[in-house]
């Protein structure tokens, strides 16, 4: 079993507690949409788009500095993300529904709910708390379940960032017509990273969906080398939270986009 399967089987037990619907009742719900969409934004901007990360803990790494989150926030939106993701899950990544309801409040930003969603109610409660975007993993879901999750998300006003870790996710992707790929490069059995992995599964891209980049970019070098690929913006987590010098390290990760060239 992978971490992925054992986390998913966290997240159906948490569904058999009724965990979701307990969060729906004591949370306040929060109303953003007076906020930009991340498309959008996309759209309006002829440069690398980031989705910055709020990260606490990883299963895989142990050295992530404690931040202020409310201060981190802040720093993102000043140094030019365009949104920022917040960590849900409680157990695996020390993140909460409490911290994404209270800190989408702090910024203009939309905001994507980063957690494994299996259930309808795990969306509800992702906008409950303010979230314009959610997670949907192609690799923990079958078309089907993808398909009504991903419908049932965007009929409630929600983007939908739909995961994918090679070309048989990505063809799935763009079958259910999703409007905004990202391509994790983290080897799901190994759970390595490799962010050149964006370019073996970006050979081919349709016009009008929106790519990303997710997982491993550590440098500008490292956007660098997959600029190519058509990329519209990059998720960084880790590497942010890391560094000393937000306000010189995050602008220059936003490189000039080079267009669909490999558009089909």
């Amino acid at each position: 079993m992978t971490i992925l399967d054992e986390i998913v089987e966290y997240k159906k037990g948490l569904l058999d507690d009724n965990y979701y619907e307990q969060k729906l009742e004591t949370l306040e719900k929060i109303d953003v949409q007076h906020k930009t969409s991340f498309i959008s934004r996309i759209n309006n901007d002829d440069r690398l788009n980031i989705i910055a990360e709020l990260k606490a803990k990883s299963p895989t790494v142990s050295d992530i500095p404690k931040r202020d989150m409310a201060t981190q926030i802040k720093l993102y939106e000043q140094y030019g993300a365009s949104a920022i993701s917040i960590l849900t899950d409680e157990k695996y990544f020390d993140g909460s529904y409490e911290r994404l309801q209270s800190l989408t409040t702090k910024t203009t930003l939309p905001i994507l709910c980063k957690d494994f969603i299996i259930d309808k109610i795990q969306i509800d409660l992702a906008k409950h708390a303010g979230a314009s975007i959610v997670l949907l993993i192609v690799n923990i879901l079958s078309k089907a379940e993808l398909k009504n999750l991903y419908d049932y998300a965007t009929s409630k006003g929600l983007e939908v960032l739909v995961e994918v870790h090679d070309k048989a996710e990505l063809e799935i992707a763009h079958e259910i017509n999703a409007e905004l790929i990202g391509v994790n490069n983290r080897d799901l059995k190994r759970f390595v990273t490799d962010v050149k992995h964006t370019n073996e599964i970006l050979t081919t891209i349709k016009p009008n969906v929106k790519y990303i980049s997710e997982s491993g970019i550590r440098t500008i070098e490292d956007v660098e080398s997959i600029i190519d690929s058509g990329i519209d913006g990059a998720l960084i987590g880790e590497s942010l939270m890391k560094h000393p010098n937000l306000d010189e390290f995050l602008p220059s990760l936003r490189l000039q986009k080079q267009g669909d060239q490999h558009v089909y």
